[in-house]
């Protein structure tokens, strides 16, 4: 049998918005999303403090405490954009989705940086007092299985 790849939606989670209407528009207005971080001049040999941070990203109501507890901030954003493309979709719901024949991808450059963090100070202190439980799952680039999968219960990944 012939496997296909079709990409059907794309969602986002970016310093301009959730939504292309709004990352658009401000493509448009030739806006930038880039500022300075004060608070990065802490870090000694960092030569810039320009960043482009997600600062009003809030769960929806439906992320509930159980669902999202091993979660980190990289896997909550990867997941509500993986559910705003099912959105775009129309496949947020659908039975395609758990019935074994679609999978979602996903990619990220690098985990949550606290955990990321937290490891370091593992192995440079010497100690685990700051691991937990989910902190090796927060700190993945990309968690197993796919959090997006689990979340929108893709039975494909």
């Amino acid at each position: 049998m012939t496997r296909r790849v079709v990409i059907t939606g794309m969602g986002g989670v970016t310093a301009f918005g959730e939504n292309w209407q709004d990352v658009s528009a401000r493509l448009r207005a030739y806006e930038n999303a880039v500022r300075k971080m004060p608070e990065w001049q802490v870090y000694d040999g960092l030569h810039t403090l320009l960043g482009a941070p997600i600062d009003d990203f809030t769960l929806p109501e439906h992320y509930t405490r159980k669902r999202i507890r091993a979660m980190g901030r990289v896997s909550l954003m990867s997941t509500r954009a993986t559910e705003l493309a099912l959105e775009q979709a129309g496949l947020l719901g659908d039975e395609v989705l758990t019935n074994g024949e679609t999978g979602i991808a996903y990619g990220s450059s690098t985990g949550s940086t606290g955990p990321v963090s937290e490891f370091a100070t593992m192995l440079t202190e010497k100690h685990t007092n700051n691991i937990t439980g989910t902190t090796y799952v927060q700190m993945m680039r990309t968690p197993p299985p796919s959090t997006p999968d689990c979340f929108s219960a893709c039975a494909g990944a």
